[in-house]
C-alpha cells in the first residue's frame, strides 16, 4: 500500500474518532430524547404522551394528552412541539451554557374538564434559559366535541347579550371581597373591566365557568395569578343551553370544589344615578355616646355615611366599628393620632396609616380603601407610599370650632349640593345633634345619603350613561 493510501486510512480513522468524540460530547450536552405513550387511567379514549431528555447542559420534560380527535390533537401537538423547538433553538444558539445552570423546559397539563360536550385542558409551561429566574406561562384550551370547534369566551354565550358586563360585575364584586386584592382598587377595576381580553382565559366545567387572571391583571404581580369560578346558574339567562345541560357536561371524574367561587349574584346598588346624592363624612371617632346618635339617624332615614376613624380611638372602642358597618356605612382611615403628616418623616407618616389599618382590620375584619389626611395635609410621596384613595371634602362647617348645633346645621344645609362631600366630626355632642337634623332635612329635600365609595360609583354610572357625541 502506498504512503498516500496509508495516510488516507489514518485520516479517515482520525475523523471517525473525532466524530465519535463530538457525538458523545453532544449527547452529554443535549442528551437523548425518550418518548413514552400510555393510556390515561382516569379518562377513557385519552392517551398521555411524555417526551423526556436529560442532557448535561439542558433537559426537558413534555407531557400532553391525545384525544384521538384530529382538530384537538393537532392543536395540542402543535403547541407542545412549537414550545419544544423554540427551546432547542435557544439552547443551540447559546454561548454561555453552564452545567450548573442547565437549560430547562417543563410542559405539564391539568385535565380541568372532560365530558361528552367539551373538554378543558390547562397547560403550564416553565422555561429556564440561563436568566436569573425562569418564566411560567399558562394556556387553557376549550374544545367542543359536539361541534368540533375550539371555544372562545364569546362562544359560550347567547348572541346579543351583554355577557362581558355581567362577567365584569360578578368578578369585580367577588374579588374585591379579598383584602389583598382590594388594596389596589384601580388595578382590580381595570383587570375586571368588560373587555374580552380580560376574560380570554377560562375553563368550561361541570357546574362552573372558571376564569384565570394572569399575575398583575387584577392584583400586584407578587400576588401571582388569580382564579374565579362562576356558577353556571348565575349565567343561565345568557349561557347557551348546550353548556347548561347537566348530562352532557357532567365530568367523567368528580371535579374538585373551586378554591374561589361566585355562587350568588351580588346585590345591586339601590342607589338611583338620576337622583341627587351627597356624602356625609365624620372624622376623629369613634365615640360611643355621639357616633351612635348619628348611626341611629342614618338608619331611620335609610342613609349611609363614611366614618374616618383614628387608630388611637379604635383601640378604646373596637366594638363601635361593627355598629358602623352593620348599617351599611363605610369606615375610612384617618391616621393613628391625628398629626400633620407632611411634618413627619415619610416612614413615620406611613406607620400612622398602616398601624391604624391593622387595628381596623383586627377589630372588624374590614379593610378601608379610603384615607383622609388630618388637616388635609398630604403630598404625592405620602399618597404613593400609602397606596389608598385620598378623600378630602367640599363643605366644611368648622363644627370643631363653633360647637353650636344650629349654626353647624345652617352652614351645611346652605352649602349642600348634589355630588358634594361634607366634613364633620362625630366626637362632639353639638356635631351629633347637628348631624341628626342635617340627615333628616337632606333626606326630606330628596337627597340620597351615601358613602364616599357609593358617591364615586354614582358619578361613574352617570358618566357611563352620558351619550357619546
Amino acid at each position: 500500500m502506498s504512503v498516500k493510501g496509508k495516510w488516507s486510512i489514518v485520516l479517515f480513522a482520525l475523523a471517525v474518532v473525532i466524530g465519535a468524540v463530538a457525538f458523545f460530547q453532544n449527547q452529554q450536552a443535549s442528551g437523548t430524547e425518550k418518548k413514552n405513550v400510555k393510556q390515561d387511567t382516569n379518562y377513557k379514549n385519552v392517551e398521555i404522551v411524555t417526551l423526556v431528555n436529560d442532557g448535561k447542559f439542558m433537559r426537558y420534560a413534555v407531557n400532553y394528552p391525545l384525544f384521538h380527535q384530529k382538530e384537538l390533537d393537532d392543536k395540542i401537538q402543535s403547541y407542545a412541539n412549537s414550545a419544544l423547538e423554540h427551546f432547542k433553538k435557544t439552547f443551540s444558539e447559546a454561548k454561555d451554557i453552564d452545567e450548573h445552570k442547565r437549560y430547562e423546559l417543563n410542559i405539564d397539563y391539568e385535565m380541568v374538564h372532560y365530558a361528552k360536550q367539551s373538554a378543558a385542558i390547562r397547560f403550564t409551561t416553565y422555561t429556564y434559559t440561563g436568566q436569573q429566574n425562569g418564566t411560567t406561562n399558562h394556556l387553557t384550551i376549550n374544545f367542543d366535541f359536539q361541534k368540533k370547534t375550539f371555544l372562545d369566551t364569546k362562544d359560550l354565550f347567547l348572541p346579543k347579550t351583554n355577557y362581558l358586563k355581567k362577567l365584569s360585575y360578578i368578578t369585580y364584586t367577588e374579588l374585591r371581597k379579598d383584602k389583598t386584592l382590594s388594596k389596589d382598587q384601580p388595578l382590580l377595576q381595570k383587570g375586571t373591566a368588560p373587555d374580552a381580553q380580560n376574560f380570554s382565559q377560562f375553563a368550561l366545567k361541570d357546574k362552573y365557568v372558571e376564569f384565570y387572571f394572569p399575575a398583575s391583571q387584577v392584583a400586584a404581580e407578587d400576588l401571582g395569578p388569580q382564579t374565579l369560578a362562576i356558577k353556571k346558574t348565575l349565567l343561565k339567562d345568557i349561557l347557551k343551553p348546550e353548556y347548561m345541560d347537566k348530562l352532557k357536561n357532567k365530568n367523567e371524574m368528580k371535579e374538585p370544589n373551586p378554591k374561589r367561587k361566585a355562587v350568588k349574584l351580588p346585590q345591586k346598588s339601590k342607589l338611583d344615578p338620576n337622583k341627587k346624592a351627597i356624602a356625609l363624612t365624620f372624622d376623629d371617632g369613634p365615640n360611643p355616646a355621639t357616633t351612635s346618635k348619628i348611626l341611629d339617624a342614618l338608619k331611620a332615614n335609610k342613609g349611609h355615611a363614611t366614618f374616618f376613624v383614628l387608630g388611637s380611638r379604635v383601640q378604646y372602642y373596637p366594638g363601635m366599628l361593627a355598629d358602623i358597618l352593620k348599617g351599611g356605612n363605610e369606615i375610612g382611615n384617618h391616621s393613628y393620632n391625628h398629626p400633620l403628616l407632611t411634618r413627619l418623616p415619610l416612614d413615620e407618616a406611613v406607620i400612622q396609616v398602616k398601624d391604624t389599618q391593622q387595628l381596623i382590620e383586627k377589630a372588624s375584619g374590614y379593610t378601608p380603601t379610603h384615607f383622609r389626611p388630618p388637616y388635609g395635609g398630604t403630598n404625592q410621596d405620602i399618597n404613593h407610599a400609602i397606596g389608598m384613595k385620598v378623600t378630602l371634602w367640599d363643605v366644611d362647617p368648622e363644627d370643631w370650632k363653633i360647637r353650636n348645633s344650629q349654626q353647624i346645621t345652617n352652614r351645611v344645609l346652605s352649602h349642600a349640593a348634589d355630588g358634594r362631600t361634607v366634613l364633620m366630626h362625630d366626637i362632639y355632642e353639638s356635631s351629633a345633634q347637628a348631624a341628626v337634623k342635617i340627615i333628616h332635612e337632606l333626606t326630606k329635600q330628596g337627597y340620597q345619603l351615601v358613602t364616599v365609595s357609593e358617591l364615586e360609583q354614582l358619578k361613574k354610572e352617570r358618566h357611563e350613561q352620558t351619550p357619546v357625541e
